[in-house]
């Protein structure tokens, strides 16, 4: 490096997203089937984008309150009380953010100070190790595997607290797994709560996102530890909203004081038609959901059974989000190796398992979310390509 230009030590050791190298990859191949990214499988629904659109023409183009217009905030309180069991007052507990991605980021520099340590699960979605990074904190894994359901429970996570430990991240359906956690498993953690004082981060974006008649339930709608959990969720993976970058926190009320404050010194607010469009997401949005929903449970049955047939694969079906993680171990080969052998023995473009922390190692992560004729012809490729079991 140029030693005139001397960055932070954040910038330098930000790692390089091992999804975007295989998309680097793939430009050789013109007729790639790209099923990497997580990204829902549908534009945002009309009548969402009407009402984005008539905010414009409305001409609501200035800046909001920091925490969010009084109808997204009295919408989202009214969602979170329905159907989380979370009660909210929307007007201490609540900040709308610019997706979730800001809204962990928010919650990361409120809480957590240098050298304090953040347990995770491995594997993880990259930004939380990021994240941590950035504000100089040490990353813990709670391991997690196929053996186990891809699930972190409390029995996985206690053993790894330490006087050091000032905040945990759960994230139930997960990414990159599709686990999730039962109620019974959510009991548990409160109890670590409850006994250990540490905050926790439920990253809930996936919440709606759930098969085989599993029911999501929220950590914050335990009795006795609000004061200590975090829900963040966004209108991105549900809503198929990526785009408009609208996400929450319903937290304390000196944690929120607290969120607004540093929110002010990043973003300001978000865009009024943007947090418009997410109202009426949430008061009109729920026969879109089904209909996604459905969409991608047939994607995921068809996923599951079709790499389980194919020789090399070992694939959990999971109960939530809308992606697969099968192991891969037979190839012999590094998560990357297989990830770049299957895309050139195929042009279809998968995510190493590495690139989801170290325990990511073994596995590959691909999205169900893309079409079904795409699903199929990746499957048909790879059938020759490695042959049946």
């Amino acid at each position: 490096m140029n030693k005139e230009i001397t960055l932070s030590t954040a910038a330098q050791n930000a790692l390089p997203s091992g999804v975007r190298k295989m998309f680097e990859l793939a430009k050789k191949y013109p007729d790639t089937i790209n099923l990497t990214l997580g990204e829902p499988g549908f534009t945002a629904p009309e009548h969402i984008i009407r009402a984005g659109m008539q905010a414009l023409e409305d001409k609501k183009t200035k800046y909001t309150p920091n925490a969010g217009i009084k109808e997204l905030r009295d919408a989202i309180a009214y969602k979170l009380e329905k159907e989380n069991g979370i009660k909210c007052d929307p007007n201490k507990n609540l900040i709308v953010t610019a997706g979730a991605t800001q809204a962990l980021m928010l919650a990361m520099i409120a809480l957590v100070d240098p050298g304090d340590e953040v347990i995770i699960q491995g594997p993880n979605w990259p930004d939380y190790k990021g994240q941590i990074d950035m504000v100089n904190a040490k990353t813990v894994y709670a391991r997690v595997s196929a053996e186990n359901g891809f699930k972190m429970t409390a029995d996985v996570i206690e053993p790894l607290i330490t006087e050091r430990t000032k905040l945990i991240i759960i994230n139930s359906p997960s990414n990159p797994t599709g686990g999730v956690l039962e109620y019974e498993d959510l009991l548990k953690i409160a109890e670590l709560v409850k006994k250990h004082k540490i905050f926790v981060i439920s990253d809930e974006p996936y919440e709606k996102l759930v098969y085989d008649g599993f029911v999501q339930k929220s950590l914050a709608s335990i009795p006795g530890i609000e004061d200590y959990v975090l829900t963040v969720n966004s209108f991105s993976k549900t809503f198929a909203m990526t785009g408009f970058r609208v996400g929450y926190i319903c937290a304390n009320e000196t944690i929120v004081e607290n969120l607004i404050k540093l929110h002010e010194n990043m973003i300001a607010s978000v865009p009024e038609p943007m947090q418009l469009a997410a109202v009426e997401a949430i008061y009109h949005g729920e026969e879109d959901v089904r209909r996604m929903v459905e969409y991608y449970d047939r994607n995921r049955h068809r996923i599951v059974d079709g790499l389980n047939c194919i020789r090399g694969f070992s694939c959990l079906c999971p109960k939530g989000a809308f992606y697969v993680f099968p192991s891969i171990k037979d190839f012999h080969m590094t998560s990357r190796e297989a990830a770049e052998y299957i895309l050139e023995k195929t042009h279809v473009v998968t995510a190493p398992g590495d690139a989801f922390g170290p325990d990511g190692e073994g596995y590959i992560r691909i999205c169900y979310a893309s079409k079904y004729e795409d699903i199929e012809e990746a499957l048909r490729r790879m059938k020759i390509a490695f042959g049946t079991k």
